[in-house]
């Protein structure tokens, strides 16, 4: 996932902008008798919001297993879940106990509710009530919700309809969170899904992203940039995150005279297309990066903004 922005202190031509929102897919099934009506995919929407450099969620009760809640069928779903994706082909999940937090939390509303939602009125939506329990760095999540008598019965139904396949057998997520609650002679089963990307330091991060520079010069057949590091570019960096805005002419202030680039990844060291055409121009002779990894409205779940700043 990516945002950016790609810009000359001339201002002669104007900013290339692109943005691409956290992805979240939700499906839902009712009973045993078959698979039931299912939203497609919907990206999270975005906005800009309170900002947060270091992810802070809060404990959550909710992870402590309740008088009605099904132990057994949250391992069995967990096993079943990873005994399909096994025999897919598909690499397992890992159970994370933020996930199920998150998981119960939402499965509770539905007991209490007596239905089948994915998001209830003055719910937060799945990234925004997933980041509020959990540290994790996702940059995609999904959702299965169903009632049904038993665990089998509902990995059945899930495996039946196409959506909840769909996110059941998705490569792309690796950590999940299941739960099970009993009520009323149902069994309400949340499985929330997500795709953890890598956990860097924001040295880490300047590194990737240099080595990625030096790779593009190198494939090009050109000489070498230098890198330099000026200062507080991290925290200008930050900054932009704090607005909400990967916006690279905000940075014009402080860093003038330069060719400025700015985006935002879950895999910082991809660099977007049109930073790779700037940093093929012969004319280059100089580089800095600075980073930050950062959580607000647009990304609950957090995501990595970078600059790369040229001359």
């Amino acid at each position: 996932m990516e945002s950016g922005t790609f810009s000359r202190s001339s201002f002669r031509t104007p900013a290339n902008f692109m943005l691409w929102a956290l992805v979240a897919s939700f499906a839902m099934v009712a009973g045993s008798a078959g698979p039931g009506a299912a939203d497609p995919a919907t990206p999270a929407r975005v906005q800009s919001s309170q900002f947060t450099q270091h992810p802070t969620p809060k404990p959550a009760s909710a992870a402590q297993a309740s008088s009605n809640e099904d132990l057994a069928a949250e391992r069995e779903l967990l096993d079943l879940a990873n005994k399909d994706r096994r025999e897919a082909g598909v690499p397992p999940l890992r159970a994370d106990e933020s996930l199920t937090a998150a998981a119960r939390a939402h499965a509770q509303l539905m007991v209490e509710k007596a239905q089948l939602e994915h998001q209830f009125a003055g719910e937060p939506s799945l990234l925004q009530r997933i980041a509020q329990v959990s540290a994790l760095r996702l940059d995609r999540a999904g959702e299965n919700i169903a009632h049904d008598s038993c665990a089998a019965d509902a990995e059945q139904s899930f495996m039946h309809s196409a959506p909840h396949r769909r996110n059941l057998l998705d490569p792309r997520f690796n950590v999940a969170g299941f739960a099970a609650i009993r009520s009323n002679g149902r069994l309400y089963v949340v499985q929330d899904f997500g795709h953890e990307v890598a956990t860097h330091t924001t040295a880490q991060t300047r590194d990737l992203v240099s080595l990625a520079v030096k790779d593009v010069r190198t494939e090009g057949g050109l000489t070498a940039l230098s890198q330099y590091a000026p200062a507080k570019l991290d925290d200008a960096v930050c900054a932009l995150a704090q607005a909400g805005r990967p916006n690279a002419r905000l940075l014009h202030a402080a860093y003038d005279n330069r060719r400025i680039i700015t985006y935002t990844q879950s895999r910082p060291e991809i660099l977007p297309p049109a930073a790779v055409n700037l940093l093929r121009q012969s004319d280059v002779r100089q580089f800095a990066v600075g980073s930050c990894y950062a959580r607000n409205a647009a990304y609950p779940t957090g995501m990595y903004w970078v600059a790369i700043l040229l001359y």
